[in-house]
């Protein structure tokens, strides 16, 4: 990849105009990105929206100033054509582009990723269990996934500091979401690692969230559930890593409990039922 290439690259996705999608299918069309940014591939089919925006921010900003930019926020950035760039992230469907980042970029060579997902709502059996189950992962060098929400994802990451502990938002880095995690951000974006593939000045957005979840599950080779309902962010999640061949690992709870019902149910379907770190250490042979 010509440093030409990188440019352009960054100064399209940046814009927000075209989603993942319309970008890959044009790299899959023009992967020399010979074509002007003002002149998509035809393959490419703009709504009227963003047909103007694309014209407007051709003229709004230069690369040197989207550089400058992301300098100033100390935040970096990788694409998909780069060596650093996970393969089991780049081999799913929809792998995002282009991810900005904050912290140790190293931690991308670590082949040994759980993402640990629940509810926004899990309570302290969600901090007693992974008190148990993530400290001896943490000791073998696995390195904890999750999506910087509150409840379980917060615990999870909180736990991790000890270790390595990959947060992906749903937002650009400017916009701390849910607000208060704050200090935790700062945490991880100091001394762990931030993934987003939203430019830093974008908000969040409702259909953002299960975009990155496909990111956690991407990552990860495989996926533990705490508590979770039935119909949750938290299982769509599970699908998507099911989808993409991704072990999954679940925390048996209270059958009166609805927050168990999701994590029960994944057992009663063949997820490895998991209560101590060992659990997955076999079943990932370390």
């Amino acid at each position: 990849m010509t440093d030409r290439f990188r440019k352009k690259l960054l100064y399209l996705h940046y814009m927000n105009v075209l989603t993942n999608k319309q970008l890959l299918t044009w790299l899959r069309v023009d992967p020399g990105f010979e074509q002007p940014l003002s002149t998509p591939p035809a393959h490419i089919k703009l709504t009227p929206a963003q047909s103007l925006k694309l014209q407007k921010n051709l003229s709004a900003a230069s690369y040197l100033e989207i550089s400058a930019h992301l300098t100033h926020s100390n935040t970096s950035f990788i694409t998909i054509f780069d060596s650093i760039y996970p393969d089991n992230l780049r081999e799913i469907y929809d792998p995002p582009v282009i991810l900005y980042m904050k912290g140790n970029v190293e931690y991308l060579r670590n082949e040994k990723m759980l993402a640990v997902v629940g509810s926004r709502k899990a309570d302290q059996y969600t901090e007693t269990m992974l008190n148990i189950i993530l400290p001896d992962l943490l000791a073998e060098g696995i390195c904890i996934i999750s999506g910087l929400a509150k409840g379980a994802d917060s615990i999870a990451h909180r736990l991790a500091l000890k270790g390595q502990t990959i947060g992906v938002t749903g937002s650009g880095f400017q916009h701390v979401y849910p607000t208060s995690n704050q200090q935790l951000y700062k945490e991880m974006a100091a001394a762990q690692l931030l993934l987003s593939e939203y430019p830093p000045y974008i908000k969040p957005q409702k259909f953002h969230f299960p975009m990155r979840n496909r990111i956690i599950a991407g990552l990860s080779k495989g996926l533990l559930v705490t508590q979770a309902a039935v119909k949750s962010g938290t299982m769509i999640t599970v699908d998507r890593a099911l989808e993409e061949g991704r072990d999954i690992f679940s925390v048996p709870g209270s059958a009166v409990d609805p927050l168990s019902e999701g994590t029960n149910s994944l057992i009663s379907q063949g997820a490895k039922l998991t209560v101590s770190a060992k659990d997955i250490l076999n079943e990932w042979s370390i």
